[in-house]
């Protein structure tokens, strides 16, 4: 499999730095923790408690935490209640309110971040304090990261309290895991993501500062613990479908340049978002038939805007041209890849639904559009695939006859429902009077059609908006 370029340059300059703190009768440890996470950037902490006994959450308040009360206890379920009020923070920290992690850290998590273009770092537990981690926490926590390890190809050396992840990373994995067993899934999911990229650093434990240890100073419930982190470990890191949006960024000169001409000035506006819209068909029907989902764009350059456009974890392909990009995603870590064109912003959610389960039968799956091309093609693993995708770098790509090759190429594979995209003036029309009748058809566009016909900015949308 070829490397892939993962862009580095995915955060903005101001970016927001949320930090999710669990915490339990940790009243002693959890005020430096919280004044910490801020000095160290952090421009909200909030503090996850199930009901402590003691002073926590005053101690927590006062320190300049937002306190989450969340009655469900576990340490997963912690996670989760936080996760639903960082949404819209482009990073987000976890570590524990014990104080064995260093909230002064988080500053070169973040710089860690930054520098690979990583969408999880892991704060590796390289520097262990005398009496901080039992040898049965240890020994455990090595063999989940070795399992996660051999089932996913990648190196991992730790499943670590301290972690940072980009929001959007968090919003496409679908946690769900309440328990001890979070952090695995967390990790788990994130390395047999073929889009995302994990990395560690080194990381101080220190010994606990407040509160008292819920498993790991106790053998009996560590051993419990391991054993369902271990059947975690296995389940979180099975290789998903993988549904990736084909997609340029919204720049002049760029992309839909067939419609420019009519669209003047609102084509970057229009593109953008088509692009939302694609995307969010995308991750509907990636939660309906347990898929990954991301994106492919020609270049770094252009992977950074679409993954702020469409918050989907993004690819820049190796070499030019969309037949090397078709390819390039046929040769993904994944049992099957669908590959979807950005310009069908209208596309059912079913039809996708429909593509995965063919390609858990079949080698192979089209969309076709209405011009002689496609606006979909989903491949299966097989021994032959990498022959077959050869056939992209052939295939006379923007022709009518680029289906009927593929078609050859592929075995003839079943074909889904026909779709138009919008590439004319002609079909940009289509797409219009439909969005009048049923602007929830595409959301984003929609709304776009409506403020540029209203504003004058764009005068053939008026008719459509009467």
């Amino acid at each position: 499999m070829p490397r892939l370029r993962y862009p580095v340059d995915v955060l903005s300059p101001g970016h927001q730095l949320a930090a999710i703190v669990p915490a339990w009768n940790e009243a002693d440890s959890i005020g430096p923790i919280v004044r910490g996470l801020h000095q160290a950037g952090a421009c909200c902490v909030f503090v996850v408690d199930p009901g402590s006994s003691d002073t926590t959450r005053e101690v927590a308040a006062a320190a300049g935490a937002t306190v989450i009360d969340e009655p469900r206890r576990g340490y997963g379920q912690a996670c989760l209640a936080g996760m639903k009020v960082a949404i819209g923070h482009e990073l987000v920290a976890f570590l524990d309110g014990d104080g064995s992690c260093d909230p002064g850290e988080l500053a070169s998590m973040v710089a860690a971040a930054e520098e690979y273009g990583a969408d999880l770092v892991l704060g590796r537990r390289q520097h262990v304090d005398r009496g901080a981690l039992p040898w049965h926490a240890r020994f455990g926590n090595r063999l989940v990261a070795a399992v996660l390890s051999f089932r996913t190809g990648q190196p991992l050396g730790d499943l670590p309290p301290f972690k940072l992840a980009r929001g959007d990373a968090l919003e496409n994995l679908r946690l769900d895991e309440p328990g001890f067993g979070w952090t695995v899934q967390l990790v788990g999911r994130s390395l047999a993501h073929p889009a995302l990229r994990v990395v560690e650093r080194p990381s101080r434990f220190r010994a606990r500062t407040g509160g008292i240890s819920k498993v790991s100073g106790r053998l009996g419930p560590s051993l419990r613990a391991g054993a369902a982190m271990l059947g975690r470990a296995w389940t979180s890191s099975r290789r998903r479908g993988l549904l990736v949006l084909m997609a340029k960024a919204p720049r002049a000169g760029h992309s839909k340049t067939r419609l420019a001409a009519e669209l003047g000035t609102e084509t970057a506006a229009f593109w953008s978002a088509c692009l939302r819209d694609s995307a969010d068909i995308l991750r509907r029907a990636a939660a309906r038939a347990d898929l990954d989902v991301a994106a492919m764009t020609t270049t770094s350059a252009d992977a950074a805007i679409v993954r702020r456009l469409t918050g989907l974890p993004t690819l820049a392909q190796q070499r030019p041209g969309l037949g090397q990009a078709l390819l390039e995603v046929s040769e993904l870590a994944a049992p099957f890849t669908i590959a979807v064109s950005a310009d069908v912003p209208t596309l059912p959610a079913d039809i996708l639904v429909s593509a995965a389960a063919i390609l858990r039968s079949r080698s192979a799956v089209l969309g076709p559009g209405e011009d002689g091309g496609y606006y979909l093609v989903g491949l299966r693993a097989t021994a032959d695939r990498a022959a077959r995708c050869r056939a992209f770098l052939e295939a006379p790509m923007g022709t009518e006859t680029v289906l009927a090759h593929t078609r050859q190429a592929l075995g003839n594979p079943l074909l889904l429902d026909p779709w138009p995209d919008v590439d004319t003036p002609e079909e940009l029309d289509r797409l219009l009077e439909q969005l009048a009748r049923e602007p929830s058809a595409a959301p984003n566009l929609a709304a776009w059609s409506k403020a540029a016909a209203g504003g004058g900015r764009l005068g053939r949308l008026a008719s459509y908006q009467r």
